[in-house]
């Protein structure tokens, strides 16, 4: 066939396709490519295609139109350049015909090569006409001929390509002219070709660019192919199906050997649209020709079907003894007309993956691609004697570093299915992209896309064609955060632990010797030896060589103590990868879902030596057994996470594990209750064993909080059960320092705590761990100052450290009052202990630096810190109380409280102050100090309710207010000269954030000291030393230093219990205020509380606009109730305003409305904060009728106008 056509590329005038050499001006696509930042292909060699050169194409194949609609979907931006490193651009010679091709109705500026590349992008994006109503062409209903015969008639495919054959015996031109025009009615084109059209074939190019730049004039920018209505939905699939039926059709009639014309011609048409510069052209004819390519495969392999039958029937013939001549002639010669059909079938097989194939499975449409991918998998799947060659395969291997995720997708998929028939086939193209195939797996951007990576590679495993380094690279994604990737390779983790398995068991002498050992397993006893303690073994080996390998690869150092001791990091993180592993295997390996079976093998004693045995067979069989399943090194603690994570999703109800694990949990375990008893009963033995070592200690101590404590209060006989855990618990509270091990069991007490069957009990073992850690306390207040700092060397330093850790957990467990103010009877020590935790805050002032102990001191600091916060916060929940129960309240006890708390207060002020650098301490402190005030505000807020309730009920307003004005004194705001010193922590808070992130800052108004360039990027030379992880783990620790701070200040804040009052009133408001929107969404967020906050205060205010006029008053009155008050005034004083007679501060709500937000430039609130306007906005003096005359008023004006933002 190829002898008497003239192929696409050849014909004089199809400029579209046609490479000619480059001139001088040649045109250069002026589209912007996008380069793939991860996934680039491999460069083949340019000799290695098959097609001609005459038949590579140009970039304006996969140019977009001039007159396409840039918005056509992000897939255009997308544009595979990884097909454009595979070969050379390529110019050409524009012509007329090119150039009619390629313009449109109206013209967009030109672009050449002369212009520069940024010059040309931006020109491309500026349209220089009006924008056209956006058209969208659906699947018509109502069209005629064969387009209605598709898409309207409802017959079938085959029937209505049956058809189409009558109509082209009865006039080939007219039915080869109405499926020409059935193709372009699918693209959306309501535009047709004539039969003359169709008889000049030269003419074809032209006529496509004719209709193209009618098309292009449309502003159509959907097409029925990717349309979304629902009309539209089979519209593919009858597209091809017909076309398919079309091509079986020819086949049988011979049509398609008979007359080539045909194919010729429907093939010059289909060709030429899909090189089309045109999207709906080029994707409906990509689909088409793709759907013909499917049919002529399934042709070919008929053919090939019936030349093998009736190349055995010759064969068969030719044996005979008795030949029958006339009977051989005629196979042979039906054998002879197969052969040329089938070579006139491979001539058009090889014609559509030239001319459409080759072009558009790197086309700037992702879809586009993926069909082609798609397409191309079918073949290779239904046609392996001609396709399974590498110079088709190679497609597949290039598409793998598509741009697209869906198109990687598409290759893995068909890859898998050839994969499992045909994959010792494929050995040269498995060791070629084998590599990216496991890149895929484990590195890949898209989750999808990795889990069908991985799916792929557990065939290769499967088949034996993985290398021992890349079936551990795989193996390690068993801990891979994202759970659907750990989920994808579970099975492939599951076949590496049963190879292992095998392995061990020939080592051991094969099944029998190991039946022999193990004998039969008993299912109720799991603390002797049983067969599978071997699948035990082989999969802690293989976790703990897994996490080794992580461990070595990404190094990570353990936390400061400082850094847990002021809460910057947590003493032990809630999920390892060891445990995010478990949740899966727990679904998949039989031996991890018995957490019964791993707690006796744990439990049981492998160190048991023989050697005092005699050499018996008994002994030496023991010896093989210990030595085969005994854990070594790192095996233990992993297997107790994997048995935390069994027991938590085995038994606790409200797991935060996906509940439809629950359906894999072995059928006929014990009831609930005994499982609850008998997990009670194993902690402790596992705490003896393992409970020496602090990383081991922490794992057994989560298993009590999956234990129902709910059981326990049920079975009363069993509560000595419980009180044996307690004590075990209690013992490793009083025996470890370890920040993680204390906080495990302080869970573990307050977990106790929540039954009130068990609270009993609880409170008995705390009272006991506080008499002995005061105790502790008091022995060091007897023997030295413990308000000074560095009087201690560096071993009673840290045991003080660790005393206080223990008192502040203790203190967050049950209410601490009352063993906190007992005083004492140790000679020397008399002071209650709350006194001596407040003094012991002033260790905080750093007078001078010693770097061997500033760090245990500061640790000290801040757990006596915590436990005076832990022991205000008790005492302000008890004054609410009584203040709720209306009971009185001595003024001794206050006196004694605000003395208390203004000590610890002023320590809190030496601390922050004495340092001039923000370490860590710094910033702990300052939050304690707000956090002090915030406590005490919830006092005053309860009181004000209690009084407007009992003003409501009619009692004396004055008898109430004088009951509770000894708390006045507790009520107190933070110090207005500390505004300063404030800004100054949250402002060097700030830039060390900016400094992490490389971000400049705002300019600093008029009162505040200027940026200092310098500092502002200091840190680069240093952070070029970090690793990746290092410098995101920094910024993490200055983005939550930042956040805690803001948050902090901003509750003292709309408690007004800061920046109220005083000269500099605002100020620390406004200064937070203005990088708001530059370091990120949770600083962001953090601030906007204060629009809550100042949506308040602009209620209460009630300010008028000055000159507003009558609406402005009546918009006023309408807000006010019956008594001439505001309505608003009511709401926020209930919530934010303290009572009068509560303190003697007034506070002034008055806040700049435009302080929130940094204002555009030029506009009204722009020029009020320049002065240039004046501010609508009236105090609230103004309003009650002074005129804002007043000194403080118009100090307060002058602040807000000068500092703006």
């Amino acid at each position: 066939m190829s002898s008497i056509r003239h192929p696409l590329m050849e014909t004089s005038d199809n400029t579209a396709t046609s490479s000619p050499a480059p001139t001088s001006t040649a045109r250069r696509s002026g589209r912007v490519t996008k380069v793939p930042d991860k996934f680039s292909p491999d460069a083949p060699v340019a000799s290695k295609r098959k097609r001609a050169a005459e038949h590579d194409d140009d970039d304006a194949e996969n140019e977009l139109p001039d007159g396409e609609d840039d918005a056509a979907g992000e897939d255009d931006e997308a544009d595979d350049s990884a097909t454009e490193d595979q070969e050379p651009r390529r110019t050409k010679k524009p012509s007329s015909q090119s150039a009619r091709a390629r313009k449109p109705a109206a013209k967009k500026p030109k672009t050449n090569g002369d212009v520069p590349a940024a010059s040309m992008n931006h020109a491309s994006r500026l349209p220089s006409r009006p924008k056209k109503a956006v058209r969208i062409a659906i699947a018509r209903r109502d069209g005629d001929g064969l387009y209605a015969d598709i898409f309207a008639s409802g017959d079938s495919s085959d029937k209505v390509a049956t058809e189409w054959y009558h109509r082209y015996q009865a006039d080939n031109t007219a039915a080869v002219t109405d499926l020409v025009n059935c193709i372009l009615l699918s693209a959306g084109c309501d535009k047709q070709v004539t039969q003359d059209d169709i008889r000049d074939p030269e003419n074809c190019q032209n006529r496509l660019a004719d209709l193209q730049n009618v098309y292009a004039d449309g502003g159509i920018t959907d097409y029925p192919l990717i349309s979304r209505a629902k009309s539209s939905k089979p519209f593919r699939d009858l597209l091809i199906g017909f076309f398919r039926s079309l091509v079986t059709v020819m086949h049988e009639t011979d049509l398609l050997y008979n007359d080539p014309t045909l194919m010729e011609n429907i093939a010059r048409w289909v060709a030429s649209m899909s090189s089309s510069t045109l999207r709906p052209f080029r994707h409906t004819a990509t689909t088409t020709a793709l759907a013909m390519e499917a049919a002529l495969v399934e042709v070919a392999k008929k053919l090939d079907d019936r030349i093998t039958k009736m190349t055995q029937q010759v064969e068969a013939e030719k044996a005979r003894k008795s030949k029958n001549k006339d009977r051989l002639a005629a196979i042979q010669n039906n054998l002879e007309e197969a052969n040329r059909n089938r070579e006139t079938c491979q001539e058009q097989i090889t014609d559509f993956f030239e001319t459409v194939f080759v072009h558009r499975y790197r086309d700037i449409d992702a879809k586009i691609r993926t069909e082609c991918v798609e397409a191309l998998g079918s073949w290779i799947w239904q046609l392996p004697t001609v396709f399974m060659e590498p110079e088709y395969l190679r497609y597949l291997g290039w598409m793998l570093s598509d741009v697209v995720p869906q198109t990687r997708h598409e290759v893995l998929k068909q890859l898998a299915r050839i994969f499992k028939r045909d994959a010792q086939k494929l050995g040269h193209f498995i060791d070629r992209f084998r590599p990216r195939l496991v890149e895929m797996a484990t590195k890949d951007s898209d989750v999808s896309v990795r889990v069908a990576a991985i799916a792929v590679i557990q065939i290769l495993k499967d088949t034996g064609m993985l290398e021992p380094d890349e079936i551990d690279s795989i193996g390690r994604l068993i801990f891979e955060p994202e759970v659907r990737v750990r989920r994808a390779v579970l099975d492939f983790f599951a076949d590496c632990v049963n190879d292992s398995i095998e392995t061990k068991i020939e080592a051991m002498g094969g099944d029998d010797i190991v039946d022999e050992l193990f004998g039969d397993d008993d299912d109720e006893d799991y603390s002797s030896p049983r067969r599978d303690w071997i699948s035990i073994k082989c999969l802690a080996e293989l976790l703990a060589a897994y996490d080794a390998q992580l461990e070595e690869e990404n190094h990570t150092e353990a936390p400061r103590g400082l850094d847990i001791a002021v809460e910057m990091v947590q003493a032990v993180a809630p999920e390892t990868r060891i445990s995010l592993a478990s949740q899966v295997l727990y679904e998949k390996i039989e031996q991890v879902k018995n957490w019964e079976l791993l707690a006796g093998y744990l439990l049981y004693d492998h160190s048991t030596s023989t050697k005092s045995r005699s050499a018996s067979k008994g002994s030496s069989n023991e010896a093989t057994l210990r030595g085969a399943v005994a854990p070594e090194g790192r095996e233990e603690p992993i297997l107790l996470e994997v048995l935390a994570a069994a027991v938590r999703m085995s038994l606790s109800p409200n797991t935060d594990v996906d509940r439809s694990r629950r359906r894999h949990r072995v059928e006929g375990v014990e009831s609930p209750e005994d499982s609850a008893i008998h997990l009670a009963t194993i902690i402790p033995r596992l705490l003896n064993k393992f409970g020496a070592e602090p990383s081991t200690a922490v794992v057994v101590l989560r298993l009590e909080h999956c234990l129902d404590l709910d059981i326990f209060q049920q079975l009363r006989q069993d509560s000595t059960t419980y009180r044996r855990l307690l004590d075990e618990i209690c013992i490793q509270f009083e025996r470890h320092q370890d920040r993680g091990v204390l906080t495990e069991t302080t869970a573990a007490l307050l977990h106790a705590r929540r039954y009130d069957e068990l609270e009993e009990i609880t409170d008995g073992k705390i009272a006991d761990l506080w008499e002995a850690v005061i105790n502790t306390l008091r022995q060091f207040d007897r023997t030295a100052d413990l308000g000074a700092r560095l009087n201690l060397d560096v071993a009673a330093i840290g045991k003080l450290g660790d005393v206080l850790l223990k008192m502040s957990k203790l203190a967050s467990i049950a209410n601490c009052i009352e063993v906190l103010e007992a005083g004492g009877q140790l000679e020397g020590s008399d002071a209650p202990a709350i006194e001596i935790l407040a003094k012991i805050v002033h260790r905080g002032m750093l007078d001078q630096v010693d770097e061997a102990l500033d760090d245990l001191e500061d640790e000290a600091v801040s757990f006596a810190v915590k436990c005076c916060q832990f022991y205000f916060m008790w005492k302000v929940r008890s004054l609410i109380g009584s203040v709720q129960a209306g009971a009185d309240i001595t003024s001794r006890d206050i006196e004694r409280l605000n003395k208390l708390r203004k000590t610890y207060q002023d320590n809190l002020i030496w601390t922050l102050s004495s340092r001039g650098t923000n370490d860590d301490l710094r910033l702990f402190a300052t939050g304690g100090l707000c956090d002090l005030h915030i406590v005490f505000a919830t006092l005053r807020q309860v009181i004000e309710q209690q009084q407007k309730q009992q003003q409501q009920e009619g009692a004396s307003h004055s008898s109430n207010s004088k009951k509770y004005a000894p708390l006045n004194p507790l009520l107190e705001p933070i110090y207005p000269d500390l505004i300063n010193e404030l800004i100054e922590i949250y402002d060097a808070a700030e830039r060390a954030y900016a400094r992490c992130i490389k971000r400049a800052l705002n300019e600093p108004t008029e009162d505040e000291d200027p940026l200092d360039d310098e500092d502002q990027f200091s840190d680069d030379e240093n952070d070029a030393e970090l690793s990746p992880s290092e410098k995101k783990s920094k910024e993490l620790k200055a983005e939550k230093a930042l956040c805690e701070l803001a948050g902090k200040l901003v509750l003292t804040i709309l408690a007004k219990m800061v920046d109220q009052v005083g000269p500099h009133a605002g100020k620390l408001k406004r200064r937070m205020l203005r990088n708001r929107n530059k370091l990120g969404n949770n600083l962001k967020e953090t601030l906007a509380y204060f629009d809550e906050g100042r949506l308040g205060g602009e209620g209460k205010s009630g300010g008028r606009k000055k000159g507003g006029g009558a609406a402005a008053k009546a918009k006023a009155d309408k807000g006010r109730g019956p008594d001439g008050t505001s309505k608003k005034q009511a709401i926020s004083e209930e919530i934010i305003v303290a009572d009068d007679e509560l303190s003697d501060v007034e506070v002034d709500d008055d806040d700049d409305p435009f302080a929130e937000r940094e204002p555009e430039e030029g506009s009204a609130e722009d020029l009020r904060r320049r002065e240039l306007l004046d501010d609508p906005i009236e105090d609230d003096e103004a309003e009650d009728g002074d005129g804002g005359g007043g000194v403080d008023g118009d100090h307060m004006d002058e602040d807000e106008s000068v500092l703006g933002d």
